[in-house]
């Protein structure tokens, strides 16, 4: 294990997470709404989640820093370490941490009495390792579109995009990073349970066409590349997500995914510290 990368990566989310700790502390006496919107002006979040099933275990620490503009706009960027653990069961495969690709987004949001919708543009730029299977090498896209509507207690939603590498999920971490064109949907509802939880049902897929090419997180091999088809990325199976609302500024998950087309069992976890949330509310205390 590279041991210095990881005082370093303690070193730079330690006084975040000290920081979210800490104050919100000081929140868990009051209710918050659960979708609370931030003011316009800059964010900060951390995030540390992960997913797991037999081909290994992956969680990651994600940075990401942005600005809402107005009501409508918002822009972020940031960035990730993984720690790729897979399973023992896999040969050519090892233990492997590094930080992935930066990445930046600009995002378009409006609600409205019929429908809310929010368009999403996200890329990323190719500085990690393709040998460790933390990069394509290449300019990566993800181009999403999400539409809701609230019904009292229930929220149906529907998402769907177009990208060039399959993109992970709250719900599963693939245990490679994808190269080749593909559509993916989800769809499902959301259930405001009150009192902070929430569970989301949802059926998703994944759509490749054209030549693909995976990367494995962790393969020993220099190339630690394997072409194919469409059939190398399709994938399609449904997921499972309850959320817990513990302060205005800390949010937990806790999710599991079936694959039918791997065959596959995935559970994961995921906590949230809204950074900003939190340094604003102690300049205003």
């Amino acid at each position: 294990m590279e041991f210095g990368r990881v005082n370093f990566l303690f070193l730079v989310f330690a006084p975040a997470i000290l920081i979210a700790t800490s104050l919100s502390a000081q929140e868990t006496s009051q209710q918050f709404p659960k979708l609370a919107v931030d003011p316009r002006g800059p964010t900060w979040t951390e995030t540390f989640e992960g997913s797991g099933n037999t081909d290994g275990f992956i969680t990651d620490v994600n940075s990401t820093f942005g600005y809402i503009l107005n009501a409508n706009f918002s822009v972020d960027f940031g960035v990730a370490y993984s720690f790729v653990a897979p399973s023992t069961s896999k040969t050519g495969t090892s233990a492997v941490n590094g930080l992935g690709n930066p990445y930046a987004g600009l995002t378009y949001s409006r609600k409205s009495d019929v429908l809310n919708y929010s368009t999403s543009l996200n890329g990323s730029i190719p500085l990690s390792t393709t040998e460790k299977g933390l990069s394509t090498g290449r300019v990566t896209y993800d181009w999403n579109h999400h539409f809701d509507h609230g019904f009292d207690i229930v929220t149906p939603f529907l998402n769907l995009g177009v990208a060039n590498s399959v993109p992970d999920t709250r719900y599963f971490h693939h245990p490679y990073i994808s190269l080749g064109h593909l559509a993916h949907f989800e769809a499902g509802p959301e259930f405001d349970l009150g009192d902070k939880w929430s569970i989301s049902v949802s059926g998703y897929y994944v759509l490749p066409w054209g030549p693909q090419k995976i990367y494995e997180r962790g393969k020993k091999a220099s190339s630690g590349a394997v072409s194919g088809g469409p059939s190398l990325t399709r994938d399609g199976g449904v997921n499972f997500g309850l959320d817990y609302n513990l302060s205005r500024s800390v949010d937990l998950s806790a999710g599991y995914s079936y694959s039918a087309y791997y065959v596959l069992n995935t559970f994961s976890f995921g906590i949230e510290f809204n950074v900003a949330s939190l340094l604003r509310g102690r300049r205003i205390d």
